[in-house]
């Protein structure tokens, strides 16, 4: 749209200004004309500001005539530039579009007398004016350039400095005149004076003479008070003060609003408070950025309430801009902590509020929960529910196909245990609609997860969900409040290193957080010894400037106007928003603060305020407050404080089916209007912590738990047999305030049920610490005699009590000590065995490995079941044989079909079985096959289930690690194992599962990289579903493999190898810990030298690991074998083959690598022995050569099983014994066929190794450029892998070859 400017005189553009505003009697367009006019004012402020400067300057040149400054304040002195559409002949809709932007159409103005222009531009955001959405209080924030003819002497813009040295003395006087001239401007005709003070305005100068006739006019109403004014003295040079009697008409009358009434009178009447332009320019800039504030009056009721905007933070800037850019960094990748500390209503929630709308709109997901003092026993599952709503934010946030990749991420992460996901967080089920739940078996409840399994599962959900894009930004409230669980679970998600993008920024009361060993500080520096970039911002109270903006805005006054009276709020309340709020309020409410409904502003009398008693202390105003209000509304408002901060509204429904609380519904509204409480959703909340506690003050210390015992007992009454879900814990948590001294004996029973229901629900949700504390209440409540009188109740009590001692509070001691009482009163094996077989758990994890497997022997005999402990060959033989012959009549097909196990003695047979097997893997690992031998005739009569499926996979692993012959039918068996897990849905037994097949059967079968991908996947659902131990087994699977097997690159494995032992340290698995630090020496050498760190560790191992188990001791020569062989220890590594292939029950796995790399060993030292080899048959030489033939033999064995895993080794050790034999073109077959054996399994280090050998053979045989060329094909795999070690022998051996 083409739009055209013109030039109106201000004279003629206020006549139509005003004809406009006369015949308009619509509100919205009388706003627009006072927005449009106060737009011009501020033009001219800021020209005059600049005239100023140009009128006072000693740099123009002597040639340059100054212009006048005593016409500079009269009307004719400006022009007005206006815009207008071009084209009248548009569309219905291009006209309305012609009017949004050009109903504020000024674009500048003029000043004649000076040359001066002012450019004035808008956002565009000012078009939401014509659709009456001033109201959201975002104004004019115009910008002003000025420019003129005189710029090269001073600059474009105005500076204050400069405007200060041109104001001197005579400021005052210019505002005086300003404020004639912006009195014209807005009532389009001069002030009314009489003759007597025209003359008397005209001695002081504030109008020349000459212009006076033309500015005043003549008569007027009588003087109505008399005013201080400045005049200036000409002869004198100077100011000075006299009384002028005000008698014009003042704007008020003519119903201009009460800010441009005040403004303007203050100027005209030369108050001091406006002392330079740039302090009246302050001011209509003002009017321009929050004209709902400042320019229009407030309208409706009357007196009209304090103008509080919810969630607007002053006096913060600093503070907000470094939550923005912590936000700003954590974008970029990398968690981070911010904590905030102050005094309660200092502000902290409202800051983070106010970035937190923006961190929206950017992409990150905003959590927020607050931690309630009334429910500090449970803050975990605020954290889970924060959590939980992540899943709703997801759905919203992004579009139907990003959330359904988000998803398929999700379930491929959590594909074996997604149900333990959907216990944490149920909403994920919304955003993965596309699986459907698994029906809930018995056996998925027996499942125990504890604190760190629930740490690690929202971990990887967090891990999946968050991104650079897309930051998880949770903000807790009120730390102060929390306990270890919840903080716990922080830091388990901000620590983790595998890729989540966490801003975690909490909130604390400091002066309530004194103790130094608060875990609040406890969390702060372990994420700080993490690596984790934490920052703790301390909020005081405003200072007396941002405290006055506050005020000012509240009262709907310039600042310089509310300055005194803030002054005195800040010395009652140092600052605090919300007690200077609150305190302003009061003034109200004791009529030392009025609204003046002609001057239509706030007044006050500064002298009372000062001289009245009023207590720093906001807890005691507010206080006064409720007492003020009507009894039953009192009764209410300390009812809902019981609860805490916030109260579902089914508590509320309740209470109103009550005598005593009939009729809530209109108390709520009373109490909502006196802003106590306010309705969020489904619940009713307290405005603020402080309004809670003032409430909850009203009832007296002494009658406090029987207040809330007596409370607790009603909802009971009312709410007796209803399903009360999350209500349960606020009824139950009134009632407890009742332990032990109120609760009468006839109720006791009755209250520890509902204790015990409560603690159920919270372990079912994995608050273990929450559960504990019910359970111990219930536990406090039972009666003499409990065993006897409430036998299956207190058998269910002592259960949950000892699970969630064990889970939560990892109290093994109180654990055993209810499990022990089960056990002695239970009245037979069948109600002990959940009992048995947690307590035998715990015996086994806290490595009392002997009473662990007594006790299991002891229930297996129990259940008639007897383990024959028998040293005898013969007898084990046997019954591997017969097990074996049992297996050969069971077809596939059978196995398949086979029925689900219904007895339930024989479900428990089966289970202690696999129990034993877990204690005697480290402890009586002979007993193994013959526990395993005994799980399979108890399935194979009485049918499959979870525990035998485990028991099938460990037998298989058992005939693997016996005989590499009998891998084929172990195989089998495994494959059938694995197949039948899909019927159960048991994530606990996943990982026992993977470890048993693809740690024992599946790497002779299939390519090791997949299996280590499979023990992965176990490690993490073990994590997650309690199993530790498994689950490190697992681990150390993944590094051995990784180290010894498929290549992995170097620097990955050795993060993946610390990430292991952190968690093995996280979970005290000290055995697990030792493999994997023996395991971490190599990788660390490997990748460049060990450091000081790792030889220390190692030094600790040796020392450990002499007279150790046989595990530890083939880790530990494993760890030398391998390091001797890559360094060139040829005999040291001769030494550890020997030590390795003594060992029993090494497995075939095992010995495979062993004899690959004790052949090589033997080899290279033959080969580099004269030069060429001993080619001459000693008897050393022929004792190697038979053990390479041996080795390649077995290694040909596991060559028929998979190709992938062994086939580039027997080419390998084939081309090392050609080449020593002189057989040159064989021996150049084999290398490269080992080289790209090895490069089609991706075994990257073992293609490097060839091409070096080959590189030798080449070398030896004076084939100089091959061997060149092998041996840069060596070092870069050798990159590739990560090695620096072999990195630098590949070096030096090239160095030598071409000097």
């Amino acid at each position: 749209m083409k739009v055209t400017e013109s030039i109106i005189p201000l004279r003629q553009w206020i006549a139509s200004e005003q004809q406009k505003k006369n015949f308009s009697v619509d509100v919205l367009l009388k706003n627009q004309s006072l927005l449009r006019t106060t737009t011009v004012a501020y033009g001219i402020v800021e020209l005059l500001k600049r005239a100023k400067i140009v009128s006072s300057s000693d740099q123009l040149p002597s040639t340059s005539r100054t212009p006048s400054w005593e016409n500079s304040f009269s009307v004719d002195n400006f022009l007005v530039r206006t815009s207008s559409p071009s084209n009248r002949h548009e569309s219905p809709r291009a006209q309305e579009v012609s009017d949004r932007a050009s109903w504020n159409n000024i674009r500048g103005l003029t000043m004649v007398s000076h040359s001066l222009n002012a450019h004035i531009n808008e956002p565009s955001f000012l078009y939401d004016l014509l659709e009456e959405k001033v109201h959201d209080g975002m104004g004019m924030y115009l910008e002003v350039e000025v420019s003129s003819q005189l710029a090269e002497y001073h600059g474009t813009y105005y500076d204050t400095a400069a405007l200060g040295k041109a104001t001197g003395d005579s400021g005052s006087l210019d505002c005086q005149k300003l404020g004639l001239l912006l009195y014209e401007l807005y009532s389009g005709s001069s002030p009314v004076f009489s003759s007597e003070t025209k003359n008397q305005i005209i001695q002081s100068g504030i109008i020349s003479g000459k212009d006076a006739h033309q500015q005043f006019q003549e008569g007027g109403e009588p003087a109505q008070k008399d005013a201080d004014v400045v005049r200036y003295d000409k002869k004198k040079g100077k100011s000075y003060s006299t009384t002028l009697q005000r008698a014009y008409a003042s704007l008020q009358e003519s119903g201009f609003p009460s800010s441009i009434c005040t403004l303007v009178q203050n100027l005209i009447d030369g108050s001091e408070l406006y002392h330079s332009l740039e302090a009246a320019s302050e001011d209509v800039h003002l009017l321009l950025c929050d004209p709902e504030c400042y320019l229009f009056d407030q309208l409706g009721s009357m007196p009209p309430k304090l103008r509080i905007k919810e969630g607007k933070v002053f006096g913060r800037e600093a503070e907000i801009q470094g939550l923005t850019d912590a936000f700003c960094r954590v974008s970029s990748g990398k968690s981070e902590a911010l904590f905030i500390g102050g005094y309660s209503g200092s502000g902290k929630t409202v800051l983070v509020q106010s970035v937190t709308a923006r961190v929206n709109i950017a992409g990150g997901y905003v959590l927020s929960r607050k931690i309630d003092q009334m429910s500090r026993d449970r803050p975990l599952l605020e954290v889970l529910a924060a959590f939980n709503d992540l899943c709703l934010l997801v759905r919203e946030k992004h579009p139907a196909g990003e959330v359904a990749s988000i998803a398929s991420k999700l379930l491929l992460e959590f594909e074996n245990d997604f149900s333990m996901l959907e216990r944490l967080v149920p909403n994920i089920g919304g955003l993965c609609p596309s699986r459907e739940s698994a029906p809930r078996e018995p056996g998925i409840d027996q499942v125990v997860m504890n604190s760190h399994s629930v740490n690690y599962v929202l971990q990887r959900f967090v891990r999946i969900i968050s991104s650079k894009k897309n930051p998880v930004v949770l903000f807790l409230d009120d730390l102060q409040w929390a306990g270890s669980p919840a903080l716990d679970l922080i830091y388990a998600i901000l620590s983790d290193t595998r890729g989540s993008v966490v801003f975690f920024v909490g909130s604390y009361r400091d002066n309530e957080v004194v103790d130094a060993d608060h875990p609040l500080f406890e969390l702060m520096a372990n994420l700080e010894l993490s690596g984790i970039h934490v920052k703790n911002v301390q909020l005081s109270g405003l200072d007396q400037h941002d405290l006055n903006l506050m005020i000012s805005e509240s009262l709907c006054m310039f600042p310089r106007i509310s300055n005194p009276l803030s002054d005195i709020i800040f010395s009652k309340t140092l600052g605090n928003p919300f007690f200077a709020l609150f305190f302003l309020s009061s003034l109200i409410d004791t009529r030392l603060l009025e609204y003046n409904l002609r001057e239509r502003r706030w007044i006050w009398d500064q002298a009372k305020i000062r001289s009245e008693c009023i207590t720093d202390n906001v807890l005691y105003l507010l206080t006064k407050k409720m007492t003020s209000l009507p009894e039953n509304v009192q009764l209410l408002l300390t009812t809902l404080s019981c609860f805490g901060i916030k109260a579902d509204e089914r508590i509320v429904s309740y209470l109103d089916m009550t005598t005593q609380y009939s009729g809530i519904s209109v108390l709520l509204d009373r109490a909502i209007s006196e802003r106590c409480i306010q309705k969020q959703s489904t619940e009713f909340q307290f405005v603020h912590d402080k309004v809670r506690e003032a409430a909850y003050s009203l009832i007296p210390d002494a009658t406090k738990k029987q207040f809330h015992y007596d409370l607790g007992m009603l909802l009971y009454s009312v709410s007796e047999g209803q399903n009360l879900n999350n209500t349960l814990f606020q009824v139950v948590d009134q009632i407890n305030y009742g332990i032990p001294a109120l609760i009468q004996p006839e109720k006791q029973l009755d209250i520890s049920k509902l204790n015990f229901q409560a603690g159920s629900i919270a372990m079912a949700r994995s608050d273990f610490t929450t559960a504990h504390s019910y359970a111990t209440n219930a536990v406090s409540l039972l009666p003499v005699g409990h065993w006897q009188r409430n036998y299956e109740f207190v058998l269910q009590l002592y259960f949950l009590i000892a699970k969630s001692a064990h889970a939560g509070l990892g109290s093994t001691d109180k654990a055993t000590k209810y499990l022990s009482s089960i056990i002695q009163n239970g009245h037979n094996i069948d109600d002990k065995l959940d009992a048995y077989y947690y307590y035998i758990t715990i015996l086994h994890h806290s490595e009392k490995r002997l009473e662990a497997f007594n006790a299991c022997r002891e229930v297996l005999l129990q259940l008639n079941e007897e383990i024959e402990i028998s040293h005898d060959p013969c007898v084990l033989l046997k019954e591997i044989q017969d097990t074996e012959a049992l297996l050969d009549r069971v077809s596939d097909q059978d196995w398949y079909t086979m029925k689900e196990m219904d007895d339930t003695r024989a479900q428990s047979i089966v289970k202690f079985y696999e129990l034993m097997t877990n204690i005697c893997y480290q402890f009586k690992a002979e007993l193994m096959p013959l526990i395993t031998c005994k799980m399979i005739r108890v399935t194979l009569q009485h049918g499959i289930s979870t525990e035998s499926v485990v028991g099938l996979t460990m037998y298989a692993a058992i005939r693997c690690r016996m005989s590499i012959s009998n891998v084929e039918g172990a195989h089998r068996i495994g494959k059938i194992a694995l197949n039948l897990s899909k019927r159960f849905n048991s994530p606990g037994m996943i990982p026992k599962i993977h470890a048993n097949y693809y740690g024992f059967v599946a790497v002779y079968v299939e390519p090791i990289q997949s299996c280590a991908h499979m023990l992965g996947k176990a490690c993490e659902v073990g994590m997650s579903t309690g199993g530790s131990g498994v689950a490190l087994d697992c681990a150390i699977f993944i590094v051995r493999f990784g180290m010894l097997c498929s290549g992995k690159e170097l620097n990955s494995l050795l993060k993946t190898t610390d990430y292991f032992i952190g968690l093995a340290t996280q979970f005290d698995h000290n055995m697990s810990r030792t493999f994997l630090t023996i395991y971490r020496e190599v990788i660390s050498t490997l990748r460049d030298r060990p450091s000081a760190s790792s030889q220390n560790d190692a030094k600790q191992i040796v020392e450990e690991t002499i007279n150790s188990s046989p595990a530890k001791m083939r880790a530990f020569y494993t760890n030398r074998m391998l390091l001797s062989f890559w360094q060139g220890y040829s005999q040291r590594c001769n030494h550890f083959v020997d030590k390795l292939l003594s060992l029993k029950l090494l497995g075939g796995h095992n010995q495979a690598y062993v004899k690959f790399y004790g052949a090589l060993n033997l080899l290279q030292g033959l080969k580099n022995k004269n030069g060429i080899g001993a080619r001459c048959e000693t008897k050393p030489v022929a004792k190697a050569k038979k053990f390479c033939k041996d080795a390649i033999k077995f290694l040909k064995l596991a060559q028929a099983l998979s190709s992938w895993n062994y086939s580039n080794k027997i080419q390998l050790l084939e081309a090392e014994l050609l080449s020593i034999k002189g057989r040159n073109s064989e021996a150049t077959f084999r290398y490269k066929a080992a080289i790209t054996s090895s490069r089609g399994s991706k075994f990257i280090h073992e293609e490097g190794f060839a091409a070096e050998r080959a590189a030798i053979h080449y070398q030896t045989n004076g084939d100089k450029e091959d061997a060149i060329n092998c041996f840069n094909q060596a070092k870069r795999c050798y990159e590739e892998w990560g090695s620096g070690m072999k990195v630098d022998f590949i070096e030096q051996k090239l160095s030598l070859l071409m000097s």
